[in-house]
This record gives structure tokens, sequence and C-alpha cells, in this order.
């Protein structure tokens, strides 16, 4: 036998164990993967007594099935089951999901109560967005972060600042008569560049300009929607996240959009935030200029956390807010009993000096409203809360249900599901702004319990007032 022979085999032994080696290892983790499916529906598992799918029980391979591969359609198939199992389901092998609006408020507590997020659902947050406040897991840490920002967002102050809004809604409006007799415009994204321009005066001092410049720019637009895409990716992908990290070197040789979403996460919004550091007497009210004066510790207040509020609070205020703004057009142009009598109950409105508290106190326009935010639902997917210090006693109404859910269990509940409830909302899929006017021609405001649009509880959104 040569010496190279003697290589050769010796290599090709080498390479024939390797390959055993990782044969075996693939085999335990199967072996592991069956064996964790099969503890996940046995008696000794937590949540064994809940009703639901085995196969949801057994793995998350059933939840990426409906939202990862037919893309979001998870929501569907949770209602489908809720009509099969009842209120509570076990929806995957640690979450249950609910349909009773009467147990929202148990779900979704007050601060007075912990509730931590599940980390199944923040996997969707990568880079400086998983240390925003919406990123954020533990209910201690979410509370200083939160209480942090809640005066920005108070009432008193959206009325200081409701002059430079109102010139943006002129500037729109201005810019979209103008378009009247041009080719037709999708209103989703002409709303997008207004509520994007607001929500950046309203955090940073200045307008991103959208509305000022030609045309209606989708550059903002599209990288939002490269995030909702991403969204399923990283949830059951969580090393996906990482890219995140490495995305300044590759991001020109992206897809536009997603390189779109990169830059925005890492450039322009570090760009604003360092800015608003550099001028924060200029800034003073604002958003990130008062975040930066408060009481948070420095670690809290570097550029690159902020980065991630910041890109959380343009993010929510606006893709969700333009989607209603749309929606609603949509049925006032294709309405004309409900644009009519609105017309008549804004009859006596300047529209060139709108007023925010006299526009409140305007009863259908407010019915009109809340049925858009209804029927638009906010972020349509569950957003489970966990409760970890206590378990959670259901009672159904009708007394046929009654479960212990154990302290640290993730439940969710989702708008699109709630807010067609049939015994609160009669004929529920049809636009009735009346629905939420009394008899006497007064708001209802016993129904506003049952608006899951902004979620509820402790961690409910900043921005709906």
């Amino acid at each position: 036998m040569t010496y190279s022979t003697t290589i050769e085999s010796g290599g090709r032994s080498l390479g024939d164990g390797f390959s055993v080696l990782i044969l075996r290892l693939a085999g335990l983790w199967l072996l592991y993967r069956i064996g964790l499916a099969l503890y996940n529906v046995s008696p000794f598992h937590p949540l064994y007594r809940f009703p639901g799918p085995k196969l949801a029980a057994m793995s998350f391979v059933y939840e990426f099935w409906f939202d990862a591969i037919l893309w979001g359609k998870y929501t569907t198939e949770i209602q489908r089951l809720h009509e099969i199992y009842g209120p509570i389901v076990r929806i995957n092998p640690e979450e249950l999901h609910c349909n009773d609006s009467e147990f929202v408020d148990e779900i979704y507590a007050g601060s007075g109560r912990i509730r931590d997020k599940q980390q199944h659902f923040l996997n969707a947050t990568a880079g400086p967005l998983a240390h925003a406040s919406f990123g954020t897991k533990e209910h201690e840490l979410h509370r200083i972060r939160r209480g942090a920002v809640n005066k920005a967002f108070s009432k008193a102050q959206i009325r200081r600042l409701e002059p430079e809004i109102n010139e943006l809604v002129q500037q729109f409006c201005a810019k979209l008569l103008a378009s009247a007799n041009q080719p037709p415009i999708e209103l989703n994204g002409a709303y997008s560049c207004f509520t994007a321009d607001v929500i950046s005066k309203y955090c940073f001092g200045e307008a991103m300009g959208f509305v000022a410049a030609d045309g209606w720019n989708k550059g903002f637009k599209v990288a939002l929607e490269a995030f909702t895409r991403s969204i399923y990716a990283l949830r059951f992908a969580p090393v996906l996240r990482n890219l995140v990290s490495v995305a300044p070197y590759i991001e020109d040789y992206m897809p536009e959009d997603m390189g779109n979403l990169f830059r925005e996460l890492t450039q322009t919004m570090p760009r604003h935030i360092q800015e608003a550091k550099e001028n924060q007497e200029q800034t003073k009210g604002r958003v990130f200029s008062d975040l930066l004066d408060s009481n948070l510790p420095d670690e809290e207040k570097t550029v690159f956390r902020l980065s991630g509020e910041g890109f959380s609070f343009t993010t929510a205020g606006t893709e969700t807010t333009a989607g209603v703004l749309a929606y609603i057009t949509y049925v006032l142009l294709s309405e004309p009993e409900i644009r009519t009598r609105l017309a008549e109950e804004l009859r006596d409105v300047d529209p060139k000096n709108l007023d925010w508290q006299d526009l409140e106190s305007r009863v259908y326009l407010y019915g009109l409203i809340q049925e858009g935010l209804r029927l638009n639902y906010g972020v349509s997917q569950r957003s489970p809360r966990i409760a970890r210090t206590e378990n959670l006693i259901y009672r159904s109404q009708d007394g046929k249900f009654q479960y212990v859910i154990p302290k640290g269990t993730p439940i969710g509940a989702s708008s699109r599901i709630l807010h067609h409830n049939e015994e609160i909302f009669p004929d529920s899929h049809r636009f009735r702004p009346e629905r939420w006017i009394t008899s006497d021609g007064q708001r209802d405001l016993s129904l506003d319990k049952y608006l899951m649009t902004f979620s509820r509880g402790s961690r409910i959104c900043l921005g709906m007032k």
C-alpha cells in the first residue's frame, strides 16, 4: 500500500465517520422532537385538558402551515376552532386563545397585575425593535419604558400640537383635491404619506416630507410592508433576526423592499434619534426630546434602543391609522346615506379651521370612527399575554365552560374574531355607525370595552387618543 493510498483511505474513513456523526445527531434530534410532541399531548402537560386539535398541541407546525405557508390564515382557522371547541382553545403547544369579550380584561389586565409578553410572539421583532417598549417581554421593564412616554401622548400634548397637525391636514387635502383629474390613486398609500408625516412631526419635530413631495411616495410604506411580510419568517425561524446586525453590509444586495426596511432600522431612524439628541432645546415637547429628558437610566437612552422606539412609533402611527382612514373614505364614497348624514352633522364646521374638541362632540362622527376602527381591526392577529404570578379563572356566561388557566400560560384574543360577536355587534359585517349611538342621540359608551383595535390593559396602544 502506497503513502497516497493510505492518505486516501484515511480521508475516506474520516468522511464516513463525519457522515455517521451527522446522521446520529439528526436521529437524536428527531427522537427529541417526537418525544416533545408526545409530551405536549400527554396528561403530564399543564395544558392537556384544554380543547383543541392534537396536531396544534403537538408542535408549532400546525400554526406554521396556516401563517407561514398559507400566509396569515391562522386567525381564520382559530375562529373555526372556536366554533368546534368552545370559547377557550389550545392553538399551539404553549398557548391558548380566547373568544369571550367578557374575559378580555382578565387577559389584558391593568398595570397593577403582571402581564408579560410571549417570546414566540416577540420573535417577530429584531435589532433595535426588540428593545422598544412594544418588543419588551417583562412587565416591570415595560412599565418603566412606557412611563417615560405616557405624557407625550396625553390629550393635553395632542391639543398643544393641534395647529401643526391641522396644517398637515390642509396640505394633504389640497394635494388630494389637486389629483381630481389625474389617474386614480391608491388611498391607503396616500393616507400613509399623511400619517407618516404626522407621526414623524409629532415624534421628532420635523415631518418626513411625503405630503410636500411630488406624487405619493411609497418608500416608507414599502418598508412597513416588508416588515409585515417578515413577521412569520422571524417568528418561526428566530435565528434570522441576526440578519439585522449585518444589514449595513448586505442591504444594497437585497430586494428593494427589504433594503428599505433595513435602511429605516439601521440608518434613517438612528439619524432621527441623533438629531433629536443634538437639538433637544429646539424640539422640546416632542416625543423623543421628552424621552431623552426623562428619568430613564442612560442605558435606556442609547441611539440603538431609541431607534427601536422610533421605528415602533412610526410604524404603529402610519400604517394602521392610514388603513382606518382609507376604509372610512371607501365607506363614505360607496354609502350615500352615511355620507349625507355625516355632511349634515358637519355642515357648520369650517374645514379651514378644524377644532379637535368640537369634532369630538359630534356624535355621528364618533359613531363613524368607532365603526371604522371596529371593522378595520387595527392589528388583527392575537397579541398573547402571560399572567406570570396568578392563575386565571375562566367561567363562560352560560356556565357550560370553566377552566383554570395555569400561571405562566400565554393566552390572547383577536380583534378580527371578537369584533364579529353577533350578540354584541348584531349584523356585525355591516357598517352601521348608529350602533354606537343611543336612542336619545348620545354616545353609547357601553360598547367601548368591546373594541380591541388598540388592544387593552397596561399595554394598550399609546396613540389611541
